[in-house]
C-alpha cells in the first residue's frame, strides 16, 4: 500500500505542478497573480486530495503519498529548476520566492511522511524499510 501512495503522489504532483500555460476556465495566467493563482489552485486540489486519501486509505498509502508529494516538491525544483534550470513553476519572477517555500514545504512532508510511518510501525511492531527488520 506504500508504494501505490508514493505511485499516486508522484503522479499527481507531476501533473499538477507542472503546467507550463495555466487555464482556469479558459483564461491564461498572463500576470503575476494569475501565475501564483494557478499555483495555489493546485496545492488546493494537492491538499483536498491529501484529505481524500487520508480518509478513505489506510495510513501507509497517505504516508506514502505525502513523501511522494514532498519529493516532488523539494527534489524537483532543487534539481530541475535550480541546477539544470530546465524549468520554472512560473515564467515570472515570482518563482525566485515560490519555489523556496515549495522546497520547504516538500521537505517537511518528507519528513512528517517518514517519521508518521515510524511511529506507526513501532507501535505496531511491524517491519519496517527504515529500520530494518
Amino acid at each position: 500500500m506504500r508504494l501505490l501512495g508514493i505511485l499516486a503522489g508522484f503522479i499527481l504532483a507531476d501533473s499538477f505542478f507542472h503546467i507550463i500555460e495555466a487555464f482556469a476556465a479558459g483564461l491564461k495566467a498572463e500576470s503575476a497573480a494569475g501565475r501564483i493563482g494557478a499555483v495555489v489552485f493546485g496545492m488546493a486540489i494537492l491538499i483536498l486530495l491529501m484529505g481524500i486519501f487520508k480518509r478513505f486509505f489506510s495510513a501507509s498509502f497517505f504516508q506514502g503519498f505525502i513523501v511522494a508529494a514532498g519529493l516532488f516538491l523539494s527534489f524537483d525544483i532543487i534539481v530541475f529548476h535550480w541546477i539544470f534550470q530546465l524549468h520554472r513553476i512560473t515564467n515570472g519572477p515570482e518563482a525566485n520566492w515560490l519555489e523556496p517555500i515549495l522546497v520547504v514545504f516538500g521537505s517537511v512532508f518528507v519528513w512528517y511522511g517518514i517519521r508518521r510511518e515510524q511511529q506507526n510501525n513501532k507501535f505496531n511492531k511491524k517491519p519496517s524499510m527504515f529500520r530494518g527488520a
